[in-house]
């Protein structure tokens, strides 16, 4: 059968096939083959009679000067209905040449299986039986060769490598062998297939269409023969340009078709266009916020900052380095995220390796708040009050600047509040499995998460046993949420076991007692009244008092508004910290200073997490207030704009950056900005003993390199370096010898003979002393 072909450069695979049968058809491409040709199609021939399959051959002939085409016609005469030959009339190409033969596969035949190989006797019929078999075993769709030996020159091979890389960076291509010509695909995977790629980019096109769609696809080597005749013309310049031109295209069309680079489609075109538009805003707010606060020297104004900083650090780069670094007081999500960037010297000592976790937290927090609140309220108004009421605030700005863990907990909360009211109004699983998640994100971040733990599995059982009324549906619903959501403190646990061997070192081991931060006769401890008011009086200069005003206004009219049901349940979960904090101060198991109270501040941003609710209910009032306006659109957003303009100027600053500067200012930090600032002059890099608790500032600030830090962390070497630091390679020792608060350091040397013939003290100011080894080097 002959048939002349002359279609257009891109046209798709299209069909009007028979019913699908056992067999095989066999697709060569064909372009001055004559002396190939012929040996190639009677392989294939023969071996599938000689194996029983029902066969057909389909030769392209792509427009060749020479004898090729009057020898597939030849074949094709001999061969009736088991060859095919088509023709295009001019030369167009090799990817051209692979539609029209997968074309007319499809539609002359109505063979299951197709293969798609070259007519340059480079490869054998005999393993297209070995393909069968594979495809059957493994109950594939399509089954990929690749070439065990690659029987080419090295330029070549070569070529291929970087094809291969290219191909499989782009359009993320099964395969180790993208170009190789021996494909064994089932015809689903190719009706209506469109296909454009020219030259060589037709291969790796075909493999990421068919593999996009669920298909499993599976490889397997064949043997790669010497060409012994004709031509190759897959090295020429004008050939590799062609394809990687067209691999360009390709790539372009795989993104418009939404099977690569999905997320930038997701940026260009949003599911919620607002949503998308409050993010955008939020990270230029973020950047000029981080400009600012860098500009003016606060980033690492928290002595908790530097000890993140120090902790993500260790993971990548210390003496033991690894994750056994990550402690098991503060929790691990921060530092798991700040480790990466803090690989990078520059951005773990500015800061900005922290820093850039907070303000992708603020982001997230900010476009979530936005789409709860206009959610529960019913109107965009609402979401914008809420998103600007929590972005401009001038806390929140600080604190998505610094290395600080807040921010990172209020997204999670966010997201998992969002997701958690959608599944409690929709009841998709979806919604649930993420608010799961952003729970779990919460429970390894900040303590606060475990109340947060504990209140949304309150939430989704009552929902669950109110919605279905059997108890064999809550605990579904309750075991799909819990699985995930309280893997977090579980794991947690068990990391504190298997570490330190106690499950709750987190709460009473060496560095965690409440002890250590509550001083004696602290003004909370054991009166309610005091630390109820402290933390609200926290919670007030946090939020400012037209934030919380307008909180308390829309906590109302949701309360009178909404009956008391399940689904409406989810913005009261927040409100649940004012006990716990209140509790925690009220037990000694937390300090929190206010000016009023205690005349200074100490860990004023708990109150912060109350701006969340605060916001979210000041949304709904103004959400609800905009249907009672005349010119809704323009008042809505001018009322919008007026809340959070006057609930923002009546702020009246940032607290939390006042309790870090004042710490700054005070004689302790003096010391220890003194004895950093002489450390970075004078240190050389040798092996440094030093107790990082309580020394944070020093660690940090005095830039000794982590990787040749031995601190209380360092495992096992920690011990053998406070015993004898000399046999350790000690060569320089840091100590804090401030009366009643010496360190461990000072505890373990001070007044040793190994200190006193050893070690010359080159440092002592402020009770800070520093030995260096007598030698110069240990």
């Amino acid at each position: 059968m002959t048939i002349i072909a002359d279609q257009p450069q891109h046209s798709p695979v299209r069909t009007a096939a028979p019913p699908p049968t056992d067999g095989v058809a066999v697709v060569m491409p064909a372009f001055r083959e004559e002396a190939n040709v012929a040996s190639t199609v009677q392989d294939f021939l023969s071996t599938l009679v000689r194996e029983g399959v029902p066969h057909a051959v389909v030769v392209v002939d792509d427009g060749s000067d020479d004898r090729t085409g009057a020898i597939i016609d030849r074949l094709a005469a001999a061969h009736p209905g088991r060859v095919i030959a088509v023709h295009h009339e001019r030369n167009q190409g090799y990817g051209a040449a692979v539609r029209t033969g997968l074309e007319t596969a499809l539609r002359r035949t109505g063979f299951r299986e197709i293969l798609l190989t070259d007519a340059d006797c480079q490869f054998r019929a005999e393993d297209l039986v070995r393909l069968r078999e594979r495809k059957k075993e493994e109950r594939a769709d399509a089954v990929i060769g690749y070439r065990r030996r690659r029987a080419d020159p090295w330029r070549r091979r070569l070529n291929a490598k970087v094809w291969t890389l290219l191909c499989k960076t782009l359009l993320r291509v099964p395969g180790r062998d993208v170009d190789c010509a021996y494909k064994l695909i089932d015809r689903s995977l190719l009706q209506d297939l469109r296909l454009s790629g020219e030259a060589a980019a037709i291969s790796p096109e075909l493999l990421c269409r068919i593999s996009g769609d669920g298909a499993r696809i599976v490889e397997h080597p064949v043997e790669h023969y010497p060409r012994e005749h004709g031509e190759q013309t897959g090295a020429r310049l004008s050939v590799v340009v062609k394809s990687l031109v067209s691999l360009a295209v390709v790539y372009g069309h795989m993104v418009r078709d939404a099977r690569r680079l999905g997320w930038a489609r997701r940026l260009a075109a949003p599911k919620d266009p607002g949503a998308a538009l409050v993010a955008l805003a939020a990270v230029a707010v973020a950047v000029a916020a981080y400009l600012y606060f860098a500009d003016h020297g606060y980033l690492l104004a928290y002595k908790d900052a530097n000890s993140h900083l120090l902790i993500a650090r260790r993971v990548v780069d210390s003496p033991t380095a690894g994750l056994a670094q990550l402690g098991g007081v503060w929790l691990p999500l921060p530092h798991l995220l700040a480790a990466p960037l803090s690989l990078w010297e520059g951005l773990y000592l500015n800061g900005f390796a922290g820093a850039a976790v907070s303000m992708a937290s603020y982001v997230v927090s900010v476009r979530f708040l936005f789409a709860h609140a206009r959610s529960l309220s019913g109107h965009w108004a609402g979401g914008l009050t809420a998103a600007g009421l929590f972005a401009l605030n001038p806390n929140v700005l600080y604190l998505q600047a610094t290395a600080m863990t807040e921010l990172l907990l209020f997204a999670c909360a966010i997201t998992a509040l969002h997701y958690l009211h959608e599944w409690c109004t929709g009841g998709r699983i979806r919604d649930l499995s993420l608010a799961s998640g952003a729970v779990l994100a919460a429970t390894l971040t900040r303590y606060e998460g475990w109340i947060l733990f504990a209140v949304t599995a309150a939430i989704v059982a009552y929902t669950a046993l109110r919605r279905h009324r059997r108890y064999a549906h809550t605990e579904g619903s309750l075991v799909v949420f819990g699985f995930v959501a309280g893997a977090g403190v579980l794991g947690w646990l068990a990391w504190n076991l298997a570490i330190f061997g106690d499950a709750m070192n987190w709460k009473s081991g060496e560095y965690a007692d409440s002890s250590l931060w509550v001083a004696d006769g602290e003004a909370n401890v054991g009166s309610l009244p005091t630390a109820m008011e402290t933390y609200g009086l926290a919670s007030l200069h946090n939020l400012g008092i037209a934030t919380a005003a307008l909180g308390v206004a829309g906590l109302v009219l949701y309360a009178v508004q909404q009956r008391l049901g399940s689904r409406r349940l989810v913005p009261y979960a927040m409100l649940v910290f004012i006990p716990f904090f209140v509790w925690a101060l009220y037990t000694g198991e937390r300090p929190l200073h206010v000016r009023e109270v205690m005349g200074a501040l100490y860990n004023v941003r708990f109150g912060l997490i109350m701006l969340i609710p605060a916001a979210v209910f000041a949304g709904y009032l103004v959400g609800r207030l905009v249907p009672l306006l005349p010119g809704r659109r323009i008042a809505a957003g001018a009322l919008a704009g007026a809340a959070v303009a006057g609930a923002t100027l009546a702020v009246g600053g940032a607290v939390t950056l006042d309790e870090a500067v004042e710490y700054r200012a005070s004689g302790w930090e003096a010391d220890n900005a003194a004895v950093s600032a002489w450390l970075r002059e004078h240190h050389d890099g040798g092996t440094t003993l030093m107790m990082s608790f309580e020394n944070e500032s020093v660690t940090f600030e005095s830039q000794v390199p982590t990787g040749s830090l031995i601190y209380e962390g360092s495992y096992r070497i920690w011990e053998e370096a406070l015993a004898d630091p000399r046999a350790a390679g000690v060569e320089w020792i840091y100590m804090r010898a401030t009366p009643g608060s010496e360190d461990d350091v000072w505890e373990a040397l001070w007044g040793t003979e190994t200190l006193e013939d050893d070690y010359d003290l080159v440092y002592d100011e402020g009770d800070r002393l520093v030995y260096r080894a007598e030698d110069g080097a240990a």
